[in-house]
């Protein structure tokens, strides 16, 4: 009965999520995409990719590091980007046409399940997606099933969160003023970003040779305002701010202002964010 009650609040996580995200797409397309391209530009680099490979990018949002991959493989390689924001996928399938890109195609499609075959992909990438997903053991071990012997995952999280601070520090005040209350069976975003997680994780998954990067990239922003403008079109954040009276909102504004005067510089905001990269083979 627990585990029904249990699924049941995943499964009522994921259509909320997967709202939020379609609602968010145009926005995430324009502002976060740019910001996490370094990390996905560096993760490439770490597959080692090479011309004529067969790639999946899982969690592909509005198509990366898919169509970075395509590029790499070249017109004798396959790109396939999946996720489960329909909005999203059409944004992806809209920027590869714009790019002229005809490798790659994108489907709708549940980590947690693909529905694919066993052993089909040289690589699968999964940059920023995994720390989202309620039982990301369950879709390591699905992208271990289609790799290919010796193919290799390629995978992004955050760090931990006093290290990604656009997010640490809006969560931090959320927490202190007793209104951060994530949804029944969400995961913890951080959770992968704490020391040895992640390669445990790709170990009991099946993984092996597995290699760890940190990496930090600065998010520059104009003023404090412009930061509270951008993080508020998060889904999550957006959804907590919905629940709260205007005085809540203008106080939780205030202090997250106020604890971004340390990161005042050259007449701009530059906020430090850590990823974890790490690429494992099966």
């Amino acid at each position: 009965m627990e585990s029904n009650r249990l699924r049941s609040k995943i499964e009522a996580y994921k259509r909320t999520e997967e709202r939020a995200w379609n609602n968010f797409s145009s926005r995430y397309t324009k502002v976060a995409l740019p910001e996490f391209q370094p990390y996905g530009n560096r993760l490439v680099q770490m597959a080692e990719l090479r011309r004529g490979l067969w790639v999946l990018d899982v969690a592909t949002g509005p198509g990366e590091p898919a169509l970075t991959a395509a590029r790499r493989v070249g017109t004798h390689g396959q790109v396939l980007g999946i996720d489960f924001s329909a909005a999203m996928l059409k944004t992806a399938a809209s920027r590869a046409r714009q790019a002229g890109i005809r490798n790659t195609q994108f489907r709708r499609m549940d980590a947690e399940r693909l529905k694919l075959p066993d052993m089909i992909f040289d690589r699968v990438f999964c940059r920023f997606g995994l720390m989202l997903m309620p039982d990301a053991e369950r879709a390591l071990a699905e992208m271990y099933r289609v790799l290919v012997p010796s193919g290799r995952v390629a995978v992004a999280i955050w760090g931990a969160q006093p290290k990604v601070n656009t997010m640490g520090i809006v969560r931090e005040v959320l927490v202190r003023n007793h209104v951060f209350k994530p949804p029944p069976g969400a995961p913890d975003f951080f959770r992968f970003g704490k020391a040895g997680a992640i390669e445990r994780a790709l170990k009991i998954a099946g993984f092996k040779d597995i290699r760890i990067e940190r990496m930090t990239v600065e998010w520059v922003f104009a003023d404090p305002q412009e930061f509270w403008k951008a993080m508020k079109q998060g889904p999550s954040l957006k959804r907590t701010l919905a629940r709260l009276s205007s005085a809540q909102r203008q106080a939780i504004k205030d202090e997250v202002e106020r604890r971004l005067d340390r990161f005042k510089r050259g007449g701009k905001l530059r906020i430090p964010n850590e990823a974890v990269l790490a690429v494992g083979r099966r």
